[in-house]
């Protein structure tokens, strides 16, 4: 394998990008977290919600502070790493990512500081409206993110100019681009799941050292309700955003599947090794049927495979198949 410069870049952008969505990820759902329990400490004067927001606000505060930084880093790479992309593409995408600076940074930016320092010094019906607009910038900085992947999945409401510039022609097609409306519920529920099992992790394991037990016991309890609820929704919109790919990038899903070869019915491949040279898998588990069924919602569907596609337009196999095991 050559290290040539694109590569390279490759490299250090998914360094960059894995590092940062961990913060993000956690975050979205953290912020909707204290504003429950501020919500439930308003309503109800207990103080318990006010220990554990207090408790998860420390801890808050600290991850989103490393997903801003980080996200400034990825923010830079887009020029320094992905020139031409961001030089033909960024009459679209320096608004859409200017938009989430404008909305989503700005609500959090004004009342970050009320959340950190303001305690003691607002209402409790103003603290609580600070999580509020924190908990809403959040998930307003993942719907420009998730715009701006998705215009890059599927893009609409643009015209190219004759040296290959990318210029918007519809905003309303470009930011309700058909791909966002699985793929921003995905990604928000999957904050959300992820802050819900974090949520009762830590629970019990303050339950189990027997200590702060009622504070963990409500963590647990609190956590497991909500990842019981929302697991299930997520795995729906899961199955409706692998639709849009098998519709919309029947490419990326063959890749994703790892499945080289046309088949009626298409098996499941569980794990494999790709081999793009041979342009097979080197050694496969697979349960039949389960392709298709997954792919097409029918038993005796046809599934397209990698090889039905010219070479210049087959993405990397061993990456999405790898990623989405």
């Amino acid at each position: 394998m050559d290290l040539t410069a694109l590569l390279l870049s490759r490299i250090q952008f998914a360094f960059t990008i894995s590092f940062h969505i961990i913060f993000p990820a956690f975050t979205i759902g953290l912020a909707a977290w204290l504003t429950f329990l501020e919500a439930c400490h308003l309503v109800t004067g207990e103080r318990i919600y006010r220990r554990l927001s207090d408790f998860w606000l420390r801890i808050f505060a600290v991850a989103f502070g490393l997903g801003v930084v980080s996200g400034i880093v990825m923010a830079f790479q887009f020029g320094t790493n992905w020139s031409e992309l961001s030089r033909r593409t960024g009459p679209i995408q320096g608004p859409l990512l200017g938009y989430e600076s404008f909305t989503a940074f700005a609500l959090e930016a004004a009342f970050f500081g009320v959340l950190m320092f303001g305690r003691d010094r607002v209402p409790r019906w103003a603290y609580f409206m600070a999580c509020l607009m924190v908990s809403l910038g959040t998930s307003l900085s993942a719907f420009w993110i998730m715009v701006n992947n998705s215009w890059m999945q599927y893009p609409t409401g643009f015209s190219l100019t004759p040296d290959g510039v990318f210029v918007p022609t519809d905003w309303s097609a470009i930011i309700f681009n058909e791909a966002v409306w699985t793929r921003f519920p995905h990604m928000v529920l999957a904050a959300y799941v992820t802050s819900a099992f974090c949520v009762a992790a830590t629970g019990a394991w303050y339950m189990l050292r027997g200590t702060a037990v009622q504070e963990g016991r409500a963590m647990v309890v609190m956590g497991l309700r909500l990842a019981a609820i929302l697991v299930p929704v997520q795995i729906g919109f899961g199955h409706l955003v692998g639709d849009f790919v098998h519709d919309r990038q029947p490419a990326k899903f063959a890749a994703i599947e790892g499945r080289w070869n046309d088949q009626q019915p298409a098996s499941e491949i569980l794990i494999a090794w790709p081999d793009p040279q041979a342009e097979r898998n080197r050694f496969e588990i697979a349960v039949p049927y389960l392709g298709s069924l997954i792919g097409s919602m029918s038993l005796t569907s046809k599934e397209t495979g990698i090889k039905s596609f010219p070479p210049q337009d087959r993405p990397p196999v061993a990456i999405p198949f790898f990623a989405f095991r």
